[in-house]
Order: structure tokens, then C-alpha cells, then sequence
């Protein structure tokens, strides 16, 4: 008779089998860090995307600060030709519109720098050349010369109000309660610059 390969009765087999190693096992198991460990892996993630979100609102500021760099750089321009023709303009209303001007153009420079710094936008002077022009310069210089520096100045700044005006009233009023004053008021005063009378004396 051939002997039976199990044992007489099934469910005392794991009696017989209590010697026997236990099967390998092939589940993973996470390798057990410090807590330090993980507290440092912990603070290089949060810094990574604390980066991430600082670049992501950095450029979105700087995109939407563009059209104030723009006015600032006009306004630019028009101080510095005004500056450059002062010296020699000799018409007194001339002067104290030249005068009023910068005075005017230099506050609205000053309130949206000082916004922009707000938003977190700092304001480079060389961001603010972008409409230097050298011809303006020979302009003035020739007309000097030919004696009718007031008519040429005149006619400059009419034209380069106009299209600083324009750029004002093309921001539809500011993106916020205090860009929306400033743009607000340097509209006013550019329209009243442009009302003098010597902008429809030398037409």
C-alpha cells in the first residue's frame, strides 16, 4: 500500500507545518526617515513653491505695470525737451506754461512711481528713456537759432500732451481705487495744460 502524502486529518495540518518558515513576504515597505529628515525635505518643498508662486505674481506685475512705465516715460520726455529749451525761451507765458508743465508732469511721475513701488514694482530711471528722442533735440537748437523757439516748443509739447492724454484716457481709469485717482487727476490737469492759449496762438 503507497503512504498518503497528507495527514490523516486536514485540519490539524497546521500543527504539522508550524516548523516551516513562513513564505516570503513581498510587500513594500516605506524606508523609516528621521523626523528631522522629513522636516527639512518638508521646509525645501515649501520654499520651492513659495518660488514658484513669487515668479508667477512677479511677472503678472510686471506685465500689468507696462502701461504706467509708459506714461512715466512720456512724461520723461516732455520735462527733459522742457528743461533743454528753458534757458533760452524768452516769451514770459511761454516760460510759466513750460514751468506749470513740469511742475505737473513731475507729480503724476512721482504718485505713479510711488504706486508702482506699491505693487511691488520698482521703477529703474533707465526704464524711463524709451521715447528720448535726439531729433527733438536738433529741433530746438535750429529753432533757436532761427529765433522762433517758442513756436516750435509750442507745437512739441501740444503734440506730445495730446498723445500722453491719449495713453491716459486709454487705460479706462486704473485697475484699482488708487490708480483710478491718479489717472483720474492727471487727466484734469493734462486738459488744462492743453487749454492754455498759447497752444491756439501758434496754430
Amino acid at each position: 500500500m503507497q503512504p498518503q502524502s497528507s495527514s490523516p486529518n486536514p485540519q490539524y495540518d497546521f500543527i504539522m507545518n508550524s516548523g516551516q518558515p513562513a513564505p516570503p513576504s513581498h510587500r513594500f515597505s516605506a524606508p523609516k526617515l528621521p523626523k528631522l529628515v522629513l522636516i527639512i525635505i518638508g521646509g525645501v518643498v515649501l520654499i520651492i513653491l513659495l518660488i514658484i508662486i513669487a515668479s508667477i505674481l512677479g511677472s503678472a506685475g510686471k506685465e500689468s505695470s507696462k502701461p504706467y512705465l509708459d506714461l512715466m516715460s512720456r512724461s520723461a520726455e516732455i520735462v527733459r525737451v522742457s528743461e533743454l529749451a528753458k534757458p533760452d525761451m524768452k516769451d514770459p507765458d511761454t516760460l510759466a506754461l513750460l514751468t506749470t508743465t513740469n511742475t505737473a508732469l513731475s507729480s503724476q511721475q512721482s504718485q505713479l512711481g510711488s504706486y508702482l513701488a506699491g505693487i511691488g514694482t520698482k521703477v529703474d530711471p533707465k526704464q524711463l528713456t524709451s521715447y528720448l528722442n535726439s531729433e527733438t533735440d536738433k529741433g530746438l537748437q535750429s529753432a533757436i537759432q532761427n529765433n522762433n523757439l517758442e513756436e516750435a516748443y509750442a507745437i512739441y509739447l501740444k503734440g506730445s500732451l495730446d498723445a500722453y492724454l491719449s495713453v491716459l484716457k486709454s487705460l479706462g481709469g486704473g485697475s484699482d481705487v488708487a490708480s483710478k485717482q491718479i489717472l483720474a487727476e492727471a487727466v484734469a490737469s493734462t486738459e488744462a495744460l492743453l487749454s492754455a492759449p498759447q497752444f491756439t496762438n501758434w496754430k
